[in-house]
């Protein structure tokens, strides 16, 4: 429970939590900083770290930014330091953990038909990965944008491209699914989608500025982009490659967060 998250004691976190270089992607919600050691330290610094569950002996630390933008900290073997998003659009999914942090979710209508596969970076990944598939779960997916463009109609994109608006392609899902050791999965996708609206957000633990908007695709999901000088228009298509996060928001009866028991911080939003 969110009131439960905060009471918790933060243990010490292992020194370097990541040492590896920033990836593109986190600054498309303001975190532009070079290694992620950087951007943990500036999130500790904030005293606004909670646990949000407890795992093998350790622990899933999680800050969120004002803007929305979160590090999720897996401060246990094999330790996984992983952005994430809160997003405002919701969809359903059955959600069944690869690794640690990276899932696989089948999103459904409400009635149960397939819209989509892809693998996404997961909040509460490490608390389900012993989990059964956590069917119909209320998830909100954020795409970080890596190499977009936008067009300024459909008919544009489609001129453009070929293609139809809607598209999405998860590698990741695929290697999943077929059963492939071809490669490793990850969160990578391709995407088109339309702009049902633009903002401009700051990103308080750097200052920096970045686009969050709400798209309609294969299904409704957030977007988050570099700054650039105009916010895309109402209507208006991005297209490109994003690294997929997601968050598991309101536990289902039946479902929940299975295998976590007390300690699952699903829902903390």
């Amino acid at each position: 429970m969110p009131g439960e998250e905060s009471t918790r004691e933060i243990l010490p976190l292992p020194t370097p939590v990541d040492s590896t270089t920033m990836s593109t992607d986190l600054k498309s919600i303001g975190l532009g900083f070079d290694k992620w050691q950087d951007a943990v330290e500036a999130a500790i610094a904030t005293n606004q770290l909670v646990v949000a569950g407890e795992i093998r002996g350790g622990q899933l630390i999680q800050f969120t930014d004002a803007s929305g933008a979160q590090i999720n900290i897996l401060a246990v073997e094999p330790f996984a330091t992983f952005a994430g998003f809160e997003a405002v659009t919701q969809t359903f999914a059955h959600v069944s953990m690869v690794n640690d942090v990276l899932a696989l979710c089948e999103i459904i209508t409400p009635d149960g038909t397939v819209l989509s596969q892809i693998t996404c970076n997961l909040a509460q990944g490490p608390l389900l990965v012993d989990a059964p598939t956590q069917t119909w779960q209320q998830v909100g997916v954020t795409a970080l944008g890596l190499d977009t463009a936008v067009y300024a109609s459909a008919e544009a994109y489609e001129a453009a491209s070929g293609q139809p608006v809607g598209e999405f392609v998860s590698e990741g899902a695929q290697l999943v699914t077929s059963g492939s050791g071809a490669a490793a999965p990850d969160a990578s996708a391709f995407f088109s989608a339309r702009v049902l609206d633009a903002e401009y957000r700051h990103n308080q633990l750097t200052g920096q500025r970045f686009i969050h908007a709400t798209v309609d695709g294969a299904f409704p999901f957030d977007l988050c982009l570099v700054d650039a000088p105009e916010l895309p228009a109402r209507d208006s298509v991005v297209a490109g490659t994003a690294m997929l996060t997601a968050s598991v928001l309101t536990p289902m009866s039946g479902g929940g967060c299975g295998g976590c028991g007390g300690s699952c911080g699903c829902g903390g939003h």
